[in-house]
């Protein structure tokens, strides 16, 4: 059977703002979609989702195409072979010595040694907005502290974060499916410069290691140049964005929320099951692409070999069919780390670990310092890729 096409403009102002009902209409109508203009099939289902991340032979990971706003509508670019794969896009054997080399670097335990240079960055930012009277909650800590955060990991120079920030920025808005030509040509001058950064830490690193991540993969003879230098953009794009996406979103949900607020200032044991309740309902990424290596089916849907797929996180994480009243905030709710939000399998998030722990502490803080609100309503970045707060504009009453 073929898939149903695709009525809903997913690229419309609302449903970028909030694509949730849309999800919710495509989830009722069957699990796998098809955008027939970017021949993209959207996987909306739980079930759908997990099939395709269990099964990386048939669904690979390598980077097939990208969106942009063409001429006469979304457009979906070619990117077979033109990128190298890394990580998140990389199959195995690849992936496998890729990831062999990071893991041990982002393992849960050697993060936790990391909590008070979390703390170092998080707590002077916190307390200078509520000593303000509140400001841009991403502006001042959500945004600045992942970037600031990955780039000590690495080992890069905290004075360059602000350069950093602005190269991270542009490599999400290349995914985010919104940029026409004349974006995509400076947006691609603009990673061109980072990667050139990057790879002359690298080369530095190979001769002067200054005790960061970037000494690893400078030394790791089994990864190219161009692996070194991708899988460093990697992690600090995808590790910034979505842990600023969830450091936003955390504070939101509180700031909209005074009960809730009071509850884990009363039960701060219960702030980890909060970020996870806030990973499933407003997930970092939207999604992430897959293509097929041959024929198969999913959800009683014929996809040919060659097939692009979007699995939409945001969409199977809200499938009623395995979160019951999958809109409620459940700090009980069982198997509460069952959501997608940070990929399954092989392709589970590296920096999870990380993410969850910058959550934790940012909650931590703002609760510390009483009762705070929204002074205006909150704007996302507008991204078919991303789910983030592009301002979050906070008040404390103090």
């Amino acid at each position: 059977m073929n898939a149903p096409l695709v009525g809903e403009d997913l690229f419309s102002p609302e449903s970028l703002a909030d694509p949730y009902p849309v999800y919710a209409r495509l989830r009722e109508r069957g699990p796998v979609h098809l955008l027939p203009q970017l021949g993209l099939h959207l996987v909306v289902r739980h079930a759908q989702v997990l099939q395709a991340l269990d099964d990386p032979a048939t669904f690979s990971s390598n980077l097939a195409g990208l969106l942009s706003a063409g001429t006469g509508g979304p457009e979906l670019m070619d990117m077979s072979g033109a990128a190298v794969d890394v990580l998140a896009t990389a199959d195995p054997p690849a992936h496998t010595t890729q990831r062999a080399a990071m893991a041990p670097l982002f393992a849960r335990r050697t993060v936790a040694g990391l909590t008070d240079r979390i703390q170092d960055l998080l707590l002077p930012r916190v307390a200078a907005l509520v000593e303000q009277g509140g400001g841009d909650w991403m502006g001042q800590v959500a945004t600045p502290v992942p970037v600031l955060m990955i780039s000590a990991i690495l080992g890069l120079p905290e004075a360059d974060a602000d350069r950093i920030t602005a190269w991270s920025d542009a490599a999400i808005e290349l995914l985010g499916g919104l940029a026409g030509p004349e974006r995509l040509g400076l947006i691609a001058i603009e990673i061109l410069d980072f990667m050139r950064y990057l790879d002359g830490r690298l080369t530095a690193a190979a001769t002067h290691p200054s005790g960061g991540l970037l000494d690893a993969l400078a030394a790791d003879e089994t990864l190219t140049r161009d692996e070194r230098v991708a899988m460093a953009l990697q992690l600090v794009t995808a590790g910034s964005e979505s842990t600023a996406s969830l450091i936003g979103a955390t504070a939101h949900t509180l700031a909209t929320d005074p009960a809730l607020a009071d509850r884990l200032r009363e039960h701060p044991d219960q702030i980890a099951e909060f970020v996870e309740e806030t990973l499933r309902l407003e997930s970092p990424f939207r999604g992430h692409f897959r293509v097929t290596t041959r024929d198969t089916t999913l959800g009683g849907i014929h996809l040919p070999a060659g097939s692009r797929l979007m699995l939409l996180w945001g969409a199977a994480n809200h499938d009623p069919d395995a979160y019951p009243d999958p809109t409620a905030l459940d700090l009980h709710r069982p198997a509460i780390k069952s959501h997608t939000a940070f990929g399954r399998g092989i392709h589970f998030c590296i920096g999870a670990h990380l993410a969850r722990l910058e959550a934790v502490l940012a909650v931590q803080s703002l609760l510390a310092h009483g009762p705070f609100h929204l002074t205006a309503p909150a704007q996302h970045v507008p991204s078919l890729m991303v789910r983030r707060l592009a301002r979050l504009d906070l008040a404390f009453n103090t």
